[in-house]
């Protein structure tokens, strides 16, 4: 007898078949839709059995029902107070998932880096986007970030040609605005950064109008030889009922370097997936975090790096805050393949409670198969020191002012990996306001 989990699982997936028919078109994208679709059924929903799902409330997921977007109407002035301010001239707009040309400026770009949706980017570069994308649709193992694949449409494309170096920092404003309630949004980011070229991306993801939605977000980049690209993504007062899975996937050449920075308060659920393939030698990877939760709000990393090549490095530096109800869980694998000898890996999750009812669960660990590696991991579970309160409220702090000078100073390692200002003060007035 199919059990209530399994009836509510294969009503959802009706849904989302129902989602993928009505996005599926006759264009240059329908056999990478096709087979991801095909791949997804193949995959399944996940269940608590498995385990990078095990703290996700997948039975309240499945109960819910959602409907896609409808077209909107947006203005620029509803755009500009989330343009960042180094970013005046190079910011692009995805609207529910949709790349919005006539809303972005790139003045500030550089005119060779092709800036287009997947559609058109179809047309023109078909042939590596293929073979990039029979390499990973395979190669998926979450069903979610495959549902993104099948059923993303308009959605933003970035091709840094070889030896470009884009000068000024470019913004990715993810924009949330639906009159619905319970939509489902597939925006995603794919990302090309030519031999020997440099791109900072800054992607900010904002609520304009919403309840209960549901965004299933994609960011893909494929670093090529030599090549730096730097992700920072902020995704701060989300709707507090939403759905909100990321899946980052990053695969780098030789000699290549790519950061990911990102700073969440959390949602219904927030849940970010992250698979980076260093597949060629001397290549390297940072990943960095921050979540800062309160009231019943939740926050889910989950990590593969994959080590296949030798001499590579990675770093992963993971920063909890949590208090009132809320939950958080880390899920993070360090993957040393036969061939990646000279591995140098480092992988470290804290979390730091202020409540008795907030939690937080952490599962690092290592998976090696090469014998010349040096490899660790970590992780901690604990509350504010005692006696450093004490002592700074002895000096004539208060209590909150004593609490939030320890929270800034415990995310200010992963606040200070972020270059742009504007940005950066944001957050720092986000860690030491954390307690009103």
């Amino acid at each position: 007898m199919m059990t209530q989990q399994e009836s509510q699982g294969e009503k959802f997936r009706q849904m989302l078949e129902s989602f993928y028919q009505a996005t599926h078109q006759d264009d240059m994208l329908s056999k990478v839709r096709t087979n991801a679709w095909n791949h997804f059924l193949d995959l399944g929903l996940p269940t608590k059995r498995n385990e990078v799902f095990q703290y996700i409330r997948l039975r309240q997921l499945f109960s819910k029902e959602y409907t896609l977007p409808s077209h909107v109407d947006i203005s620029y002035d509803q755009i500009r107070n989330h343009v960042l301010e180094e970013c005046q001239q190079s910011y692009l707009v995805i609207v529910n998932g949709h790349y919005r040309e006539d809303l972005s400026c790139r003045d500030g770009v550089p005119s060779k880096v092709v800036v287009t949706d997947l559609k058109k980017a179809s047309r023109t570069y078909s042939a590596f986007l293929n073979n990039h994308w029979n390499r990973t649709v395979k190669e998926e193992t979450d069903p979610f970030a495959a549902v993104n694949t099948a059923l993303h449409k308009d959605s933003l494309f970035l091709y840094i040609p070889p030896n470009t170096q884009v000068d000024v920092p470019l913004q990715v404003i993810h924009l949330v605005d639906t009159p619905e309630s319970h939509a489902f949004l597939t925006p995603r980011l794919q990302v090309f950064a030519g031999r020997g070229s440099e791109v900072n991306i800054y992607c900010t993801n904002v609520c304009a109008r919403g309840d209960q939605y549901h965004v299933n977000q994609l960011a893909d980049f494929s670093v090529d030889e030599n090549a730096r690209v730097t992700y920072t993504q902020s995704a701060l007062d989300q709707c507090e009922s939403s759905w909100y899975f990321d899946a980052i996937r990053a695969s780098l050449k030789r000699d290549s370097y790519f950061k990911a920075v990102n700073l969440n308060d959390g949602a219904t659920t927030y849940r970010q997936d992250y698979r980076v393939s260093l597949l060629q030698e001397n290549a390297e990877a940072e990943l960095d975090g921050v979540w800062m939760l309160h009231g019943k709000r939740e926050s889910h990393v989950n990590v593969l790096i994959d080590h296949q090549a030798p001499n590579c490095r990675s770093r992963q530096m993971f920063k909890g805050v949590l208090r009132d109800f809320s939950r958080s869980s880390f899920e993070g694998k360090i993957l040393v393949r036969q061939a990646a000898q000279q591995t140098d890996a480092f992988q470290l999750n804290n979390n730091l409670l202020l409540s008795e009812r907030s939690h937080a669960d952490s599962k690092p660990n290592l998976e090696i198969f090469a014998d010349d590696v040096k490899a660790s991991h970590g992780a901690t579970v604990g509350r504010l020191d005692e006696e450093q309160l004490f002592y700074m409220k002895s000096r004539g702090f208060s209590d909150i002012e004593a609490k939030n000078m320890l929270i800034y100073g415990y995310c200010k390692e992963v606040i200070d990996r972020i270059d742009l200002p504007s940005l950066h003060n944001q957050l720092k007035l986000r860690a030491e306001n954390y307690i009103a």
